[in-house]
């Protein structure tokens, strides 16, 4: 006899089957991908974290912000999800905002 996956029930039916009902086979994948779901959804609330950050700078009209004004917000410079690098200067998306440093302490902001 054949036993449920997750909560070890005697399983009747077909020979090739795995678990009692749609509610153990759901919990035995979601507890199989739980760590890269957890991974993804921690980078996914940076970066949204970083979007609303940027758009909150151009809401109020900033079109070149300092360093110290972005780390003052907690913005982190690690996530970005695009990078521009063709003309020499790197210009740097997080979803549809961009921000190109104009020197070592202040960037431009745009919005695409």
């Amino acid at each position: 006899m054949n036993t449920c996956l997750q909560c070890n029930q005697t399983l009747f039916g077909r020979k090739d089957k795995k678990f009692c009902n749609d509610f153990c086979r759901n919990t035995f994948n979601n507890n199989l991908n739980k760590d890269k779901v957890e991974i993804v959804r921690n980078v996914n609330n940076r970066l949204r974290k970083n979007n609303r950050i940027l758009k909150s700078l151009l809401d109020v009209g900033a079109i070149s912000v300092s360093k110290n004004q972005l780390d003052l917000s907690k913005f982190d410079f690690r996530y970005i999800t695009n990078l521009n690098d063709s003309k020499g200067t790197p210009i740097y998306y997080v979803y549809d905002v961009g921000y190109q440093p104009l020197d070592e302490e202040n960037y431009l902001l745009f919005q695409e």
